[in-house]
Parts: C-alpha cells; structure tokens; sequence
C-alpha cells in the first residue's frame, strides 16, 4: 500500500502503469475491509439471487424488454441499487480517487485499488457464463451447461464452466450498457463480475469477492488529506457529486457541503509533549513536539502548527514544530507534518534550510507521504509486547555477558595479545548479538525502549572493538584508547542493564513464571516481504548466470561470470557472511555477456574462514543504460513499466551463489 496526499501525487504513482490499457480502478472506504459483491453483503441475498434477478425483470418487464442479456440486465438493476454479483468500476482513475474521498466527514481513509486484469467482451463465453449464474436456480452443471445453449445457442464444456465460473472476470468499458446507464457513462463505469465458490464441482450458493483477485497497487489517502483532494478534483477537473452522479438531488449534496461553514475549535486538540532549546550563537532556535487528541482534517492540523508556532516565535528566530498523529508515531518520530518559521531579519548565514516552501504568511510546511503506511508497518512488524522485548534482550545478553567479562578482563589486564586473538575467533558471534538486539523491535513505552537500547548499545560497543583492532594503520597506544572508550561506554550499558533489570521487571508485571516460560528460539519476528507491483510479461526474458569465484592469496575473492542479459544492464553484487551481514559491494556492467566485480574484501586482510553469499541483482536501468533503452524504441520517460512490459523483468533480478572460503 501506498500513500498519497495530493491529486498530483496519485497521478505520479499511477504513471507507471502508462503503458497498460487494461486498467481498472476501485475507490472506496478503508473501513470496508473487503471487497465485495451487493449479491454477497446478506446470506439471504446470495441464497435468493436467481429470485431477485427473475423477479425484478417480471416486476419492471417494460425497463428490460431492449435488454436481452443476462448481462446487460444486471447492470441495469445495479445502477437501481437492486443486489447482484456484479462490483462497480471505473476506467478513470480520478473518478475512483473521487469515490474513495467523497465522504469527507467518515474519518476512514480512502483506498483506490488498482487491478490490471484481462478485459472481456459482453460476448466473452467467460462473461456470459458468470452473468447467466446470477439467474439459474439450480446449479449443477448439467442445469448450467443445458442453460447456456439455450441462451446463447452455443455450446459451453464442464471444464470450462468450473473454470470460469471459480473466478470473476472484468467486463471491459462499453459504450453499449452505457446507453441504457447514464449513470454508468458519466462514471466511465464498467463491472467486475463474481464467481462462485466451487468445492471440488460442486457449486455453493456463496459469491467470491472480488478479494480473491489481487489488486495489483493499493493507495491510500489519509482522512487528514480527503477534504482537500475532493475540491481538488471539483475545481481542476470538474468531478464532484453533480457530474458524478447525473439525479437531481445530488445538486443539493454538492451545494450543502461545498458551503458549509465548519467552527473549528484548537482547545483540547493536541498536546505538546517536548519543547527543546537548540539555539546556538548565532540564533535562538526552539523545537516542539506535539500529538494530537482526535483525528482531524490536514488545514485544522496546520492551524495548529500556525498556534504552536505563535506561542514561540516572539523568543526565538527560528522555530520548528514536529506534529504526529498519536502516541505510537510520536515514538517512531513518524511525522504527519513539520511546520518551520524563520524570523525574516535573521542573518543570512545562520537560517537554516527550509523544510519546505514558503506560504503566503511566511510560514514553511513539509507534508510527509508515508505516515499513515509506515504507522501501519510500525504496528505490524515493529511494535512488541513489553514482556516478550524483555525476556528476550535478557536472556539474549546473559548469553552475550561471557564475551564482555572477558574482553573487559583482558583489556584492564593490559593482556592485548590475548584479547586480540579472543576478538578474532569470537568476531562473527559478537557482531551477531548486535543483530539480535537490534531485530528484537520496540516498545510503545518511551522509558522503556531507552532502557532497552543498553542492549544493542554494549554489543555496539565491543563490535567497535573488533574494529579498532582490525584497522592496521593505528599503533598499538591509539588502538589502546579507541578501545578503552568503547569498553568505558559498555560498562555504563553493562551497569544500566544490571542496576534497572529488576525496576522493569516489576514495572511490566513479569512474573518468574512467565519469564522461565517463554522460549526466546520459539519466538518468529514477522518479516515484511516486498510485493511486486508491475505485472510481469510471461514471455519475457528469463535472466540466466554462470559465475566463477576465485580466492586469490590474500583471501580476498574475484568474482566474474556469464548471462544472457544484454550490454550495459548494470550489476550490484553483494558479499554476506553467514550471519546476514555485509562485507563488500561493486557494481559491474555486463560486456557481451560477460560481468567482472573485481576483489571483493580489503586487499591484504582478506575474508575470515567461513561461508558467504553473493548476491547479484539487476536494477531497472539507470541513466547510462538510456542510449540502450532508447535503441529498444522505449521513451526513457516510461522507462521503468515499459522496460518491464518488453522484457519480463521486475524492479530487480535477483541471484544467489553460496561459497566457502578456506585456508
């Protein structure tokens, strides 16, 4: 999911998709969770729709006699609001953004889906088969199979009805039902049509939503944003509720909301949570935080910034406000917008960089992007439950302790030869904790993520220590002071964990009980997995390597190979130990099928013993591949969805080889 503010911002995101013209877009509520079927929304619906579809064509026989089709008539009572299987979609994508803000009062946010999907024809055998179940009362596939050749006077497999029919179908843009849906023409409307669920070949009177077909792109806008996109759309574009929608009431509507005066009152709306002093000689300078209290619209949130920052410029020069929408993205610092003021007589050389552009009232703003999709990332793959953080980092550095004792004791011994050859052997282990302390998450107490960042702080500490004694260009009395600072740091971590284990213990409640009981090695961390948003061309090119990996005397690696990719795809290889951690990158161009990255490791220190993982990846090409590109008849403009339609190549090619180095 993506996130945009603006209507320029959507168009941006859209722009990928240039090339493709079987687009179809949905706008609607996040709060509906799915996408479904009028059919589908009530069991009694599902279980009666051949009743409702035979009887609205009995009771209003005059509205249907042009209609003949199954299809066409559906479409007929979906514009009347009578349920069917049928889901309401538009070939325009700002006439789908105008149905995902149109109810600016409703504080969910907004979501266009974006489908690119196959189109059929209203003689489609796939569209005839789905449209026809609507008014079959029995569904055995016999019934279904003698009903299609009587209704369309062609013949129809039991292979093909289970397949279609398990799945829906999007019905491409015609003029033809918009001749009888006027509704349908101002909307640039078209359908997608539901299958049924089928349990091995039997039918169930239960209509699939369209969920069970994968949006290919899913943008989100704010509730903060909604208001001011909606006029958007009516003043630059001309799409509101009286073009949308061609009844007369929807005047009423329009006019009512377009003119309504909203009293908007600032008391009790947010809380300043920090105010810092960051001036310096030249400038007094403050910074606020503040979260608000309710949800509210992204102008109201603005006068807020425009009060804080009131209250503060009188004694300052500059001043910044930071603004989150609740307590999680406070603690995330994940921003809804930043307000900066800068007092106009200010010497030049001590104001700052402006954070945005500059408004009529010399206030500057950044409006951020992500903040509603990085909250939901926030919560999902980063936020833990208290006791778990805890036991985990405990139970982590019990097992990490041996290794600080040891360093600690040989460093204050003065025995640097021992320590050495400790750190050497035992690098990979300490550098591994630092990894898990860091991967464990955060807390949504502030105190509480300060006291867990000890942990990832001490294995910093002596994986600095590895450091300074790797780096050969230091004498032995500066590598000694490097190291006894880093030592010093981890023993103000080591205290800190020690002297404030029990205090955090009682304060989360944690029982011994619950604590012996939970198994660290038991415990998945959810990984957010990347989800490719360009469809593939499946007869597109199929990206082949042969690599050879040399160890030359240093123990440093070459590494060149063959593909069947053409001249000037640029190539990253990347070098990962075991524990995931990066050695080395290079970047090689691929000749005549051939790619060389040169060394890989520092030259004359080499790789330690062990095994790695190189890992080549393919990037869409970059600005020295446009002379490439250009020759391929592509405008570099719609470089990347082009690139990927021609060729069959998403964002990235990946390959992994795996190798060992021994000596």
């Amino acid at each position: 999911m993506e996130q945009v503010n603006t209507v320029d911002d959507y168009l941006k995101k859209l722009s990928r998709y240039d090339i493709y013209s079987n687009i179809f877009y949905r706008g609607q509520l996040e709060k509906y969770k799915s996408i479904t079927s009028s059919i589908s929304r009530n069991e009694g619906y599902t279980i009666n729709e051949s009743a409702i579809f035979n009887e609205t064509v009995e009771m209003k026989s005059i509205e249907f006699m042009d209609l003949p089709t199954p299809i066409e008539r559906l479409s007929k009572m979906q514009h009347y609001g009578i349920p069917t299987r049928l889901v309401d979609l538009s070939v325009d994508p700002l006439i789908a953004l105008f149905f995902a803000v149109q109810n600016v009062d409703d504080d969910s946010h907004g979501n266009v889906y974006v489908f690119i999907q196959p189109e059929h024809n209203l003689n489609d055998k796939r569209i005839k088969l789905l449209s026809l179940l609507a008014t079959l009362d029995t569904l055995d596939i016999k019934t279904i199979k003698n009903s299609f050749s009587e209704c369309y006077l062609d013949e129809i497999t039991e292979e093909e009805i289970v397949e279609f029919a398990s799945g829906g179908a999007f019905l491409k843009n015609s003029m033809e039902l918009q001749k009888s849906n006027e509704r349908l023409y101002c909307q640039k409307g078209t359908f997608a049509i539901c299958g049924n669920k089928i349990i091995g070949a039997e039918f169930q009177k239960s209509v699939l939503p369209l969920d069970s077909i994968e949006p290919t792109m899913q943008i989100r806008i704010p509730f903060e944003h909604k208001k001011v996109i909606k006029k958007e759309l009516d003043d630059k574009y001309d799409i509101n509720e009286t073009t949308i929608y061609p009844e007369f009431p929807s005047v009423a509507d329009y006019l009512k909301e377009k003119y309504r005066k909203i009293n908007f009152d600032l008391h009790g709306a947010y809380n300043i949570l920090k105010v810092q002093d960051i001036s310096h000689a030249g400038a007094r300078r403050c910074s606020i935080v503040a979260v608000l209290n309710k949800s509210l619209r992204i102008e109201e949130i603005k006068q807020i910034g425009i009060q804080i920052i009131k209250h503060y410029k009188d004694k300052n020069d500059v001043v910044w406000v930071y603004i989150a929408k609740n307590g999680d993205d406070y603690i995330m610092k994940n921003w809804m917008i930043r307000g900066q003021w800068i007092r106009e007589s200010l010497e030049e050389k001590f104001k700052p960089l402006l954070i945005g552009e500059v408004d009529e009232l010399g206030y500057i703003w950044r409006f951020e992007k992500s903040y509603s999709t990085l909250a939901d990332y926030y919560d999902e793959y980063v936020f833990v439950d208290d006791k778990i953080l805890y036991t985990q980092n405990m139970k982590t550095f019990d097992a990490f302790k041996p290794h600080y004792e040891y360093m600690l004791n040989a460093f204050e011994s003065e025995e640097m030869k021992d320590l050495e050859d400790y750190v050497f052997d035992n690098s990979s282990k300490i550098t591994k904790f630092f990894l898990k302390f860091g991967d464990y998450g955060n807390s949504r107490n502030k105190d509480f993520n300060k006291y867990l960042n000890n942990f990832q702080e001490i294995a910093l500490q002596l994986d600095n220590v590895v450091l300074w004694l790797k780096k050969e260009e230091l004498n032995i009395r500066s590598k000694r002071y490097q190291i006894s600072k880093c030592l010093k740091d981890a023993k103000l971590n080591f205290d800190t964990i020690q002297e404030q284990s029990l205090y955090w213990k009682k304060t989360i409640n944690l029982s011994d009980e619950e604590y012996n009981e939970i198994d660290i090695g038991e415990i998945e961390r959810k990984e957010y997995q990347y989800k490719q948003t360009i469809p593939i061309n499946a007869a597109g090119l199929e990206v082949t390597f042969d690599i050879t990996i040399y160890q030359n005397s240093d123990n440093t690696v070459n590494i060149k190979g063959e593909t069947n990719l053409f001249d000037n795809a640029s190539l990253m290889i990347s070098l990962r130990n075991c524990n995931g951690l990066l050695l080395a990158q290079n970047k090689s161009l691929v000749d005549k099928g051939e790619f060389d990255f040169g060394r890989l490791g520092k030259k004359g220190v080499g790789l330690d013993r062990g095994k790695y993982k190189a890992n080549i990846t393919l990037a869409i090409p970059s600005v020295q591949n446009k002379e490439f590109v250009q020759k391929a008849g592509i405008e570099y403009e719609n470089l990347i969805g082009e690139f990927v339609d021609r060729f069959g190549l998403g964002p990235t090619v990946s390959y992994t080889e795996e190798f060992e180095i021994i000596f």
